[in-house]
């Protein structure tokens, strides 16, 4: 009793002519005359009285056309809402992402996919970029904005880098100074992010202070920024953080660039293989315009 021959029943029981049925179906009129005796033959009873002249519905048929229907109708929304999911119109969207991530496009990217999407849901995750890693080749995300280089098989997309500045004490003595030198930090208390969290940017600040001749004096490993900016106000060193995280501004806090430039943070959307998920794609179209459109306004996104 499949959707196409309850279609061509409904057909045929609106206009009770076999024949404007079957052009109406796109079949032939023996075709259509099949498929009416076979479900006839399902259900053990005639739904159609017949003759050279009409065709009208039996009482089984006439209590048979209701449900049929209904059972047309919601395979047909089925379908369509199928489709939707395809074209990434509906379903959910699985994004992860880095605390740092976050204070960049992102927010402004989700509150505009969710006002053009809305029946997305989407569900927002923070981890480490290691875990983040981890749970797109699992596929327990669907899309990630975290710092590369990557160790997985992974697609990604480049954003904008993140500079780095140096956070330190309003009152401190450095703060006076709109310029601070690496050489001018020998021998201050430094916090960094532990290795394990982003390696390649221990390693580039540890080669910075190298460079100068100098090295580090490191007080204490600290996860996340925010938790380090946290610890600059309360006087207990000076750390780099990103620029998004500095536009957050904090009571007793002083950000300063730095020269030579300390690296860049990599951002980057990354995603498992073979393809990202139609709703993937549509938010990270957002966030391509949103960048584009930072560029062009000098606004520094990423």
């Amino acid at each position: 009793m499949d959707i196409r021959t309850l279609a061509c029943f409904v057909a045929v029981a609106e206009d009770l002519h076999f024949r404007r049925a079957a052009e109406r179906m796109n079949l032939t009129q023996p075709a259509l005359s099949q498929r009416i005796r076979a479900l006839e033959g399902e259900v053990g009873a005639d739904l159609f009285e017949r003759d050279r002249r009409s065709v009208a519905l039996t009482p089984a048929g006439a209590a048979f056309l209701s449900p049929a229907r209904e059972a047309v109708r919601q395979a047909g929304i089925a379908k369509a809402e199928a489709m939707r999911a395809v074209r990434g119109e509906v379903g959910r969207l699985r994004l992860g992402f880095t605390p740092i991530a976050f204070y960049g496009v992102l927010p402004e990217a989700v509150q505009a996919f969710r006002a053009r999407y809305m029946q997305i849901e989407v569900d927002l995750i923070e981890m480490s970029s290691p875990l983040l890693e981890t749970a797109l080749a699992s596929g327990d995300i669907d899309l990630g904005v975290l710092h590369p280089p990557l160790t997985r098989d992974l697609i990604i997309y480049p954003l904008p880098d993140e500079p780095f500045v140096l956070a330190l004490p309003a009152m401190h003595r450095l703060a006076e100074q709109p310029v601070i030198r690496v050489a001018d930090l020998a021998g201050e208390p430094l916090l960094l992010a532990p290795r394990a969290i982003g390696p390649s940017i221990y390693d580039r600040v540890i080669a910075l202070f190298s460079s100068e001749g100098i090295s580090p004096l490191i007080v204490q490993e600290v996860t996340p920024m925010t938790t380090l900016v946290g610890l600059v106000a309360a006087g207990t060193g000076l750390g780099f953080v990103t620029a998004g995280i500095a536009r957050a501004a904090r009571p007793g806090v002083a950000y300063r660039p730095v020269l030579p430039e300390p690296p860049s943070l990599p951002i980057a959307a990354a995603w498992r293989q073979p393809a990202l998920s139609a709703s993937g794609e549509h938010f990270l179209e957002i966030v391509r315009g949103l960048v584009v459109e930072g560029a062009a306004s000098g606004g520094g996104r990423s």
